[in-house]
C-alpha cells in the first residue's frame, strides 16, 4: 500500500475539496471504502498516539425531521476531547460514508488542512447497535443554511452532556497496519513553493513537533496564500536598526497591514497528557504574550515611518499611509469556556494602541481563509467578529456553514461580497 495522494492524485484532489472533516471515497476496481480525515495537526496526533478514534451518531433536527450527524472525537481529554461536525444530508456521497462506516474494516488516509498526508492505516471497525440503527435508519435531507446551524448548535450541547452510555454507543475505529511509514518528514513541493517575501525555499513539516513555531509559522502563510498574493506577505521581517523581529508575518495589500503573531505548544505524546485546565491556562497565556508582541510590532510602525524593515537581509521600505493596519494573534486551541479571558486581554490591546485585534485557532484560522478567499471577504469576517465584540462586550467565534461550503464547491469566491456568516 502507499499513499492515497501518490496511488490516486486525481481523486485525492477531488475529495480534498472538502474543507475539512470525514468523508469517505471508493476506489475503481477496489473492493474496499477508504475513509478520509481532514484535520489540523493537533487533532491528528491524538489520533496516532491513541491507534484510533471515536464517531459519534448524534440525533438532531433539521427543521421537523429527525436525522443524524458525525461527531468525530479525537481524544487528548477524556471529558472534552478535539472533535469534528459533520451533518449527514442527502446524496451519494453521505451514502458511501454510511455504507463505509458499517463495514468491519477500512482503509483511514489522514491528512491536514493543507492536504498533506499525514498518515494511513486498515483500521477495524466496532459499530455497536444503537450506532448502526442511528445510521441505518436515519431519513436524510436536504437542510437550509440556519438548519444546519442550528444542527450543529443541537450536535454541541448533545456531544458536551454525553454520558457513558452514550461513550459506549460511539463507534470505535481502532487503528492496525500501517498504509506506509508513520514517522517520515514530508518534504515541501518545490513546484508549489508558496514564494513569499522571506521565503526560506523548499523545507519540510512532520506531524510531531518540539519546536512547533517555525512549522506553525509556514503553515500560517499557507493559509495567508489562499487570501493574498505571495509578494503581499513577508515571513519574519526584521527592524532596520537591530535585526530583531518585528513579527512573525506581515501582510500588506494597497488597502490593510496586518500583523500576524503565532503562538503554539510542542505537539508530542507528552503535551497531549496535560491536564485541560493546564491546557486552558496555556492557550490564554499564549494569547496574551501574542498580544504583547503584537503592541511591540504596532509601535515599530508607528515609530517608523514609512516602515522600513529587513527581508532577506535586504530593507524594504513601504508607506503605509492610507492603510488600515489590523492585528491577528493565533495560538494551537481557544477554549469556548474561556473567551472572557481572552476579550479582557483583546479588549486591553484595543485600549492600548487603539486598533483592532482578533485571536483565532488554528483550525479557526483554516476556516477563514478557506471560506474568504480575498481580502474584502477576510477582513469582512475580521470586522464582523471585532464589532460584534464591541457590541457584546465579549469576543465572539465565527462559524461558516452550508451556504459557505456550496460556494466553496461551486468555485465562487465572491471577489466584492462580505460572507453571512454567523457569529455565536
Amino acid at each position: 500500500m502507499t499513499k492515497l495522494s501518490d496511488s490516486h492524485p486525481a481523486l485525492c484532489r477531488e475529495v480534498l475539496r472538502f474543507p475539512g472533516g470525514i468523508h469517505a471515497v471508493r476506489v475503481a476496481g477496489e473492493g474496499s471504502y477508504r475513509v478520509i480525515l481532514k484535520l489540523p495537526p493537533s487533532y491528528i496526533l491524538p489520533a496516532k498516539v491513541n491507534r484510533g478514534f471515536r464517531i459519534y451518531v448524534v440525533p438532531v433536527s433539521v427543521g421537523e425531521s429527525a436525522t443524524v450527524g458525525l461527531m468525530s472525537a479525537f481524544i487528548d481529554d477524556a471529558d472534552c476531547p478535539l472533535f469534528s461536525w459533520r451533518l449527514l444530508d442527502e446524496g451519494t456521497e453521505t451514502a458511501d460514508l454510511v455504507y463505509a462506516l458499517l463495514r468491519p474494516e477500512v482503509l483511514v488516509h489522514i491528512f491536514d488542512e493543507h492536504n498533506r498526508e499525514f498518515l494511513g492505516y486498515r483500521a477495524r471497525l466496532e459499530v455497536p447497535l444503537m450506532a448502526r440503527v442511528r445510521l441505518e435508519h436515519a431519513a436524510f435531507v436536504v437542510p437550509d443554511h440556519a438548519q444546519a446551524h442550528a444542527a450543529q448548535e443541537m450536535a454541541e450541547v448533545w456531544f458536551a452532556l454525553r454520558g457513558e452510555q452514550d461513550d459506549c454507543e460511539a463507534i470505535r475505529v481502532s487503528f492496525g497496519q500501517p498504509l506506509f511509514a508513520e514517522d517520515l518528514p514530508i518534504s515541501d513541493d518545490p513546484a508549489a513553493s508558496p514564494g513569499f517575501r522571506g521565503d526560506p525555499g523548499p523545507g519540510f513539516t512532520m506531524l510531531e513537533r518540539e519546536q512547533p513555531g517555525p512549522f506553525q509559522e509556514i503553515d500560517i502563510i499557507l493559509a495567508l496564500r489562499r487570501v493574498y498574493a505571495a509578494e503581499q506577505i513577508f515571513h519574519g521581517p526584521r527592524r532596520f536598526y537591530d535585526r530583531e523581529e518585528i513579527a512573525d508575518v506581515v501582510v500588506i495589500t494597497d488597502y490593510a497591514c496586518l500583523i500576524v503573531q503565532a503562538k503554539d505548544s510542542p505537539n508530542t505524546p507528552g503535551t497531549l497528557k496535560r491536564t485541560l485546565a493546564r491546557k486552558r491556562a496555556k492557550s490564554i497565556s499564549m494569547v496574551t504574550e501574542a498580544l504583547g508582541q503584537a503592541r511591540g510590532a504596532i509601535n515599530y510602525l508607528h515609530r517608523y515611518r514609512p516602515l522600513t524593515m529587513l527581508v532577506d537581509g535586504e530593507a524594504v521600505t513601504i508607506d503605509l499611509a492610507g492603510r488600515q493596519i489590523v492585528s491577528l494573534v493565533v495560538v494551537r486551541e481557544l477554549f469556548r469556556d474561556a473567551y472572557a479571558e481572552y476579550s479582557k486581554a483583546l479588549f486591553g490591546f484595543l485600549g492600548d494602541v487603539g486598533l483592532p485585534c482578533i485571536a483565532l485557532d488554528i483550525a479557526e484560522l483554516h476556516e477563514f481563509t478557506t471560506f474568504c478567499p480575498n481580502e474584502a471577504a477576510f477582513l469582512g469576517a475580521y470586522f464582523e467578529v471585532f464589532d460584534m465584540a464591541q457590541e457584546l462586550g465579549e469576543f465572539p467565534r465565527l462559524r461558516f456553514g452550508l451556504r459557505d461550503v456550496e460556494a466553496l464547491w461551486a468555485g465562487s469566491s465572491a471577489a466584492s461580497d462580505i460572507p453571512d456568516d454567523v457569529a455565536d
